[in-house]
């Protein structure tokens, strides 16, 4: 089984959003995706997504909610997505991707595909409307 880990990193009401440079062999039609890796059956999600960050060249902080799902476009995958808190920095993306941007929260669901999890899209509604209230 394929497994993936991606990061949801959210620095004020934006999310980061990378251009994928060719097309995903799991996710064919997904095209802006939260950065992520493949992983190999004995490396650890957690790590491994710390380590991207850290080679992106941001600062976040880990928060308590990670996200385990196999996504309605690929059964076949499971998916790891861990929510970051972006503290700083601009992510250097383009050995890994092809282009990243900031897209606002409320934005989020005109970029996603069946690749986002029902659960995932209820947290960015409620975290929209935390950052609303404020």
């Amino acid at each position: 089984m394929a497994k993936r880990v991606s990061a949801l990193v959210i620095r004020g009401n934006k999310v980061l959003m990378v251009k994928l440079k060719d097309q995903d062999r799991y996710m064919p039609r997904a095209t802006w995706v939260f950065p992520f890796l493949e992983l190999d059956e004995d490396k650890s999600p957690r790590r491994e997504i710390l380590s991207l960050m850290q080679k992106f060249g941001i600062a976040v902080n880990l928060t308590a909610k990670v996200f385990k799902y196999y996504p309605s476009e690929n059964p076949k995958l499971l998916y790891f997505l861990y929510v970051m808190e972006h503290v700083n920095g601009e992510p250097e993306v383009l050995s890994f991707f092809q282009s990243y941007k900031w897209v606002p929260i409320t934005d989020i669901t005109s970029y996603s595909t069946s690749f986002m999890d029902n659960n995932v899209s209820r947290f960015l509604e409620e975290k929209a409307k935390e950052y609303n209230q404020n």
